[in-house]
């Protein structure tokens, strides 16, 4: 759709830009570098004249009401211009690079030379105010360039590397690629690395930063920036995602940081790579997060199509408050684009549609002025009225390239339609060309005609692919005057359908996707409620049209659907023109019993809507809705919820196998069951009783935690006197000057006094997806104090039926990887003398894939050998605090473990990577010669983090690991 006379009105010194702004330029091959795996679905992007309908009123409306009506210069440029010492601010950011990069594809759109003027100032004035040696940024620069990597400096110029190549693409203007090389190489002369070490690469976001440098990479074809990209570590593993670089990254959902955003933007990256490189490791991770979001039934995605729970991956399905953050959303949509396009497999499409229609479009107002950081659909939803920042320039690069997301062109030449839309694009098939006009009042019926005109009026033959949604489940299609043809399952290959003919000019295919309602069962915290779609719109409850009800109706999720009511759709021009609202009956009770309320459901972009997921009925009559699994959450499950703890390798288990992997016998001593809280009196000392007649006490010491000729002044046994985080004196054991309240102990399931969140920080947070539920109450957790020079000393003292008997010491302690932590457990003689019976260092050893440090030990004492002290020392590793760390120590008499065996524990989490089913091939080459020859079995013990227990299994030579069979 063209908009009026727009050239005729811009200033004559704007030719130049308009030219090279042209429509289509934003499709403008300017890469050296070719990728080495071809797209199965190659992009195609649409301008303004080309796109019509409810995805081009989108566009249009950000376009002209937000887009033009920002002031780049209040909100971004001054910042840059007039910059300011740092202090002690951190977590600022404007994002300037996202937004030339959307003002660069939004100029190419329209063709509007005011857009490509806008666009054209921010990046000018932005590069007037670099440094010589390349900084840009909104501080000034600081010895070392550490103002880069406080928090988001980094963040800024990633996006303005990546930005900088966009316009270039959509210009062809050099002095843009000029700009991008000097941002390029200034972040690779200053990011931290071993060989420049200026600062803390794992407390910087990095979202952006390889997607940058290969589209650096791609369009100067220099290796530095591929390299880069590559092989370098990055990202915030504080709060985002593992610091490791593109080719190494691999995570799970098991502990935080999983920062969506974050985590789809590397996935993005890594696809980006895969053309490049061809390397197949680099799917990995998009396997995994896509199995994680879209497995049946189980995945995280929401049925608006985006993600995230304060910004985090979670499995809850909550929909209230911090809810499907923007920058989500976007990824979510540029990521399954890539994937889509790799694979061809066009029922990404279907998910794509959704999130458009639904997340993305409701978190902008209709009219396209204000955009939201979350979009929840539970409660009520706000604007983020700031302009800046990273959703709202997430979201305009988001709409910015809907146009490239609704053809695509086949490796056999043909054409393919993902989104359906009003719209109009002429084709080259070899020297000919053909248009395609697609005619539809879509998301609103689902009626489409394409209509293919050829110039020359000769007939030519190419496939023509559409995508089938799997919402409808009769689609017919029909060429021109023949019969319509039903679509059955085997005809709708990879989530498309393709017709090959030779077409003539005049052609048209009507494809008929009857839109009727269907209600989507609920999982996870929505068990028990439904949410109504039609088509690839969701239904919600808004304020607007529903205020006699929400005035008698406190909770809208207290209402219980009729199902019985629902109508049919009618028109409802108050959110989109043409767009649909439907009335519906509801009960405040599921028996149906009392006065219904009458109750109007809207599209979910109505920016009223308070809730998606209404009460079913108990008892219900047989509902003329069908009820029904998300179609969208609906792909095969691939992985398993599960790490490998241990594995040996040896003759075949007799009798118990968990005695393969745990000292069985008689406990006389246990740190954790011996322990007891203090209850709420702050006069007790750390001391308890142990099963022998012996004893534990914990202290905190300097020199080196040898307790025996340390000074007085150096050794401070701890009490219940001093607060420890998040717990009240009185109920965890703690150390006196602690401004920061560490050095404590607690139980690890802390008393009903200690305060929520870091009942959650230490527990749920840190350690419950490494220790399974029933063994969590045979840990205590425990806080070293930051000052490298004391130590945490835990003493037992065996009594008087320990040293009658050989004596077991059992042990595992997990840690929060700030520093790691080392446990020395030392023997004390009876003649004053000592030993160090071991070291054990969490910083040296992690469980599954990057997860918490751990540690374990096992060592025996025999009935000679009498102690009349056994001490456990417990080391922060370094000055930093976060080192938490969950530990379990018992001694055992009469001990009993299974006939050695060979560990290769290494070996088999370097093959099982998650997956439900895992190939291992003969084990003798795999893993040697083991003791037990032809007969000798895997053992494996798996931690199932989501489910939170043990499961153990043994496998006979040459079997796959096999977790399909219900151990999920």
């Amino acid at each position: 759709m063209n908009r009026s006379m727009l050239a005729a009105a811009c200033a004559l010194g704007l030719a130049l830009f308009v030219r090279a702004d042209e429509p289509g330029a934003a499709s403008r091959d300017v890469d050296v570098v070719k990728p080495r795996i071809v797209d199965q679905l190659a992009r195609v992007t649409l301008n303004e004249s080309e796109l019509d309908g409810e995805l081009d009123r989108r566009i249009s409306n950000l376009v002209d009401r937000h887009f033009m009506a920002i002031d780049v210069d209040a909100g971004w440029l001054n910042h840059f211009r007039n910059r300011t010492a740092r202090g002690d601010r951190q977590y600022v950011y404007y994002g300037i690079g996202k937004v030339i990069d959307a003002g660069s594809l939004f100029a190419a759109y329209t063709g509007d030379p005011r857009v490509a003027a806008r666009t054209r100032y921010l990046v000018d004035t932005l590069a007037a105010s670099r440094d010589p040696d390349g900084y840009l940024g909104f501080w000034a620069a600081e010895p070392e360039n550490r103002q880069n990597h406080i928090n988001w400096i980094l963040h800024e110029q990633e996006y303005i590397n990546l930005a900088l190549v966009r316009h270039y693409r959509c210009t062809g203007d050099a002095r843009s690629l000029e700009h991008a090389r000097i941002m390029g190489d200034y972040i690779l002369r200053t990011f931290p690395t071993p060989a420049n070490p200026c600062f803390d690469a794992g407390a910087i976001c990095t979202a952006g930063l390889p997607e940058g440098m290969l589209e650096l990479y791609r369009v100067t074809g220099d290796p530095r920036y591929l390299e880069f990209a590559a092989d370098v570590p990055h990202g915030n593993n504080r709060g985002e995602v593992q610091l490791a670089s593109l080719r190494t990254w691999e995570q799970d959902f098991s502990r935080r940081p999983c920062h969506v955003y974050v985590m789809l933007a590397r996935c993005y990256a890594q696809t980006e790579l895969h053309r490049l490189t061809g390397e197949p490791d680099l799917l990995r991770m998009s396997e995994f997060m896509r199995n994680e979001l879209l497995k049946r039934n189980e995945g995280g995605m929401l049925v608006t199509g985006s993600c995230s729970d304060g910004e985090q991956f979670t499995y809850n399905q909550n929909g209230k408050g911090a809810i499907g953050e923007s920058c989500v959303t976007a990824y979510v949509l540029r990521w399954i684009d890539s994937l889509m396009r790799i694979e061809g497999d066009l029922r990404y499409g279907d998910l794509m549609e959704r999130t458009i229609h639904n997340a993305l479009f409701a978190a902008n107002s209709p009219d396209g002025r204000w955009i939201r950081y979350f979009t929840p659909f539970t409660g009520e939803r706000v604007y983020d009225t700031r302009d800046s920042f990273c959703c709202c320039g997430n979201y305009r690069r988001a709409v910015a390239e809907i146009p490239q997301k609704v053809y695509y062109r086949t490796p056999d030449g043909g054409i393919a339609i993902n989104l359906f839309t009003a719209s109009n694009k002429t084709f080259t098939i070899g020297d000919r060309a053909v248009a395609v006009r697609q005619e539809t009042d879509y998301p609103s019926e689902g009626e489409v005609a394409v209509t293919f005109s050829i110039p020359d009026k000769s007939p030519l033959a190419f496939p023509f692919r559409f995508r089938t949604p799997a919402w409808c489940d009769q689609i017919t299609v029909r060429v021109n005057g023949e019969a319509p043809r039903a679509l059955g399952d085997a005809d709708r290959e990879r989530g498309g359908h393709t017709l090959r003919r030779v077409w003539n000019d005049g052609d048209v295919v009507r494809i008929s996707m009857p839109m009727r309602w269907r209600f989507i069962r609920g999982r996870a915290a929505q068990q028990g409620r439904v949410a109504l779609l039609r088509g690839p719109i969701v239904y919600c409850l808004g304020k607007d049209q529903n205020a006699e009800t929400l005035a008698r109706v406190a909770d809208p999720r207290d209402l219980v659907i009729d199902p019985v009511s629902l109508g049919d759709p009618v028109r409802d021009d108050a959110t989109r023109p043409d767009g649909r609202k439907v009335a519906v009956k509801a009960w405040l009770d599921v028996d149906g019993q009392r006065e219904p309320f009458d109750v109007t459901l809207t599209e979910f972009i109505d920016p009223s809507g308070r809730e998606v997921y209404l009460r079913w009925p108990d008892n219900a009559p047989r509902s003329p809705v069908p009820v029904t699994d998300d179609e969208i959450v609906s792909w095969p499950n691939r992985f398993v919820n599960a790490h490998v703890v241990k594995a040996l390798y040896g003759p075949k288990a007799t009798g118990d196998i968990e005695s393969y992997f745990e000292v069985r016998g008689d406990v006389i001593a246990d740190l954790a069951a011996d322990y007891a809280n203090p209850g709420g009196k702050p006069a007790v000392d750390a001391e308890f009783p142990d099963r022998s007649g012996g004893r534990w006490t914990y202290f905190n010491c300097a020199n080196g935690g040898i307790l025996a000729d340390a000074a007085a002044p150096d050794v401070k046994r701890l009490n219940s006197r001093f607060k420890a985080f998040g717990s009240p004196v009185g109920f965890a054991f703690g150390l006196e000057g602690q401004d920061d309240e560490l050095g404590f102990v607690s139980d690890y399931a802390p008393s009903d006094r200690q305060e929520e969140k870091w009942r959650t920080h230490y527990t749920e947070g840190m350690f419950d997806p490494m220790i399974a539920v029933p063994e969590r109450s045979t840990y205590l957790y425990t806080h070293p104090i930051a000052d490298a020079a004391r130590y945490g000393v835990f003493r037992w003292t065996p009594g008087p039926a320990a040293p009658r008997t050989d004596v077991t010491l059992a042990g595992t302690l997990f840690s929060n990887m700030g520093n790691g932590v080392t446990l020395r457990v030392i023997r004390w003689k009876g003649d004053g003398s000592h030993e160090v019976l071991g070291t054990f260092d969490t910083s040296q050893a992690a469980v599954a894939e990057g997860s918490r440090g751990s540690a374990e030990f096992v060592i025996e004492r025999k009935a000679d050998e009498a102690d009349s002290h056994v001490d456990f020392v417990l080391h922060n590793g370094g000055s930093h605090i976060c080192d938490a760390t969950a530990i379990r120590i018992r001694a055992f008499t009469n001990a009993r473990r299974g006939p050695a065996q060979k560990e290769v524990t290494d070996v088999v989490r370097a093959r099982f990577r998650g997956k439900l089913v895992t190939p291992l091939g003969p084990y003798a080459d795999l893993f040697g010669e083991g003791a037990g020859g032809a007969d000798a079995t895997l053992k494996i013990q798996f931690r199932f983090w989501r489910e939170g227990v043990m499961k153990y299994v043994e496998l006979p030579s040459g079997s796959p690991i096999d977790l399909s069979d219900g151990k999920r």
